[in-house]
């Protein structure tokens, strides 16, 4: 499945048995997101900082499971189970998510008008989880995965012909297909600049800039 020029999306995977993976669902539980926050950024920071923590909790989320995901479902037209209790993921050293293990085997997708209906299934789910966590705004959350999203669209085009439209139609609309409330309808915004190039902006603030030395993301949309 990820093979030639898609190894690079399917690095996150960890295939069972290859290295140590904590159930999704154990991650989430109150005492363990709060170790391995204190274990990354500190005690005064999780005290302080706790919204700025999680959204960054959920970059590495995003960085983990949205890059396989897209491809199986654009290239090959399957789904791995996405329910939050058949994940599990890697962590490393430091305590940052570093893979991410899908339990059961793929199938091939339920409808071709949704390719992604169980992805935001799973995003919803938890968002709401750390949005309750951490009192930070879902829609920052849900920018960020759309952040990933865009990103792991523009790199999959530049290496395969395979159709983007169900993707880039996740970011552009305001409904998805089945009539919901698109919660990643322009995630990301291109603006043209006076020197002809375009800026690349999320469209919510991931709060990083309120931390000194996690400074902001390349793509903030605030005023520098």
């Amino acid at each position: 499945m990820f093979e030639g020029a898609l190894a690079g999306f399917g690095r996150t995977r960890v295939i069972d048995g290859e290295r140590p993976v904590l159930p999704l669902t154990e991650l989430l539980r109150d005492e363990v997101l709060a170790r391995l926050l204190l274990q990354v950024y500190g005690a005064e920071l999780v005290r302080d900082q706790l919204p700025v923590l999680v959204s960054q909790w959920m970059k590495y989320y995003a960085m983990q499971l949205i890059p396989p995901v897209v491809v199986a479902s654009l290239v090959h037209g399957v789904r791995w189970p996405l329910a939050l209790d058949r994940l599990a993921f890697a962590v490393d050293e430091r305590g940052v998510l570093d893979g991410v293990r899908f339990d059961g085997a793929v199938c091939a997708l339920a409808s071709a008008d949704e390719p992604f209906a169980p992805l935001l299934e799973n995003l919803r789910q938890l968002i709401e989880r750390l949005s309750a966590y951490a009192n930070v705004p879902a829609a920052v959350l849900w920018c960020t995965a759309g952040d990933y999203l865009e990103t792991c669209l523009r790199e999959l085009a530049a290496v395969s012909d395979v159709c983007l439209a169900p993707g880039h139609a996740l970011l552009k609309e305001k409904l998805t297909p089945s009539g919901l409330r698109n919660p990643l309808f322009n995630a990301i915004r291109y603006t043209a600049r006076g020197d002809g190039q375009s800026l690349r902006q999320r469209r919510f603030c991931c709060l990083s800039h309120r931390v000194a030395w996690v400074g902001r993301c390349e793509h903030c949309p605030l005023q520098m």
